[in-house]
């Protein structure tokens, strides 16, 4: 699956009906290293070689399906190694996994900063609420800026005001590298997994 990325996150759906989460440790063309949530390690040490796995993985191309099997069985670091296949079609229609944040960033437009606060992010862009709602307008491009005590170094970005509703703005980011990119994502599945 090109599109499958480290810190991504995987789930596992066996025949049962059971779900295993982890995420991507790290990846090669032909298998991906996947460390096993805590919660889901009692269902993933029943796993044998070559078992057959529906695996669905959260990337920022959205949802994406692969079926795979078992390489290596779970380890002392509850990884386990699976193959790495090409994707089936898109599982959802939404292009990236959106969660709700409380996040605090700034916006920087014309050399003023605009104290933001987050609704919801996704590796596409975020929602976001302002004091003065007046202040932004729809098309515009402006540079976003993200703090380190979120995502473990500082993040700045511009993204496009591509919607408003009320008192919610939402941002398509626009030039975010893979390495900030990675940092979000992260954060997306932290998110999910305090949930």
């Amino acid at each position: 699956m090109y599109e499958l990325r480290k810190n991504h996150i995987v789930q596992i759906l066996l025949d049962n009906n059971v779900t295993i989460n982890g995420i991507v440790a790290d990846y090669a063309s032909d298998r991906v290293l996947v460390s096993i949530d805590k919660d889901s390690v009692k269902d993933a040490s029943l796993l044998k070689e070559l078992d057959e796995l529906s695996v669905f993985v959260h990337t920022f191309m959205g949802i994406k399906k692969m079926v795979s099997s078992v390489i290596s069985e779970l380890d002392k670091n509850n990884c386990i190694i699976i193959e790495n296949n090409p994707a089936v079609p898109v599982v959802q229609k939404r292009q990236f996994v959106r969660v709700l944040s409380s996040i605090s960033f700034e916006i920087i437009k014309e050399n003023k900063i605009i104290d933001c606060v987050c609704v919801n992010i996704s590796a596409g862009g975020i929602a976001f609420r302002i004091k003065n709602s007046d202040l932004l307008q729809l098309d515009e491009i402006l540079e976003f800026k993200f703090f380190e005590r979120d995502f473990g170094k500082e993040i700045i970005c511009r993204a496009k005001i591509i919607k408003k509703n009320n008192d919610i703005y939402v941002g398509q980011f626009m030039n975010l590298n893979i390495y900030d990119e990675d940092r979000i994502v992260r954060h997306v599945y932290n998110l999910i997994t305090s949930q």
